[in-house]
């Protein structure tokens, strides 16, 4: 198989009032034509993150993101991503007493 996504040695530092903030920090991830995959995590730990620097929307402070062959530093219209907060379904957790 060969490598479809490439992301290598990114990292990701926002500017905040109190200082840089590391959402990200040396994030390696492979994968190859035909894989599935799913990015799971606590709210926070990146995932979004990871996927609007695969999508171009954020440029890495570090490391670099190869998409089928092609280097990502812009969006463009093979790539899209669907926020979440226009995606969720609200619901409500029903407990048995």
């Amino acid at each position: 198989m060969s490598v479809l996504l490439d992301i290598t040695g990114v990292d990701m530092v926002f500017p905040t009032p109190n200082g840089p903030f590391t959402a990200l920090k040396d994030v390696d991830l492979k994968i190859e034509k035909g894989e599935f995959v799913s990015l799971i995590g606590h709210s926070g730990c990146g995932k979004s993150t990871v996927l609007n620097i695969v999508a171009g929307l954020y440029q890495a402070s570090k490391g670099g993101v190869v998409l089928n062959g092609k280097e990502v530093n812009e969006p463009g219209p093979e790539r899209a991503v669907v926020f979440q907060n226009h995606s969720l379904l609200p619901f409500q957790c029903i407990q048995n007493h």
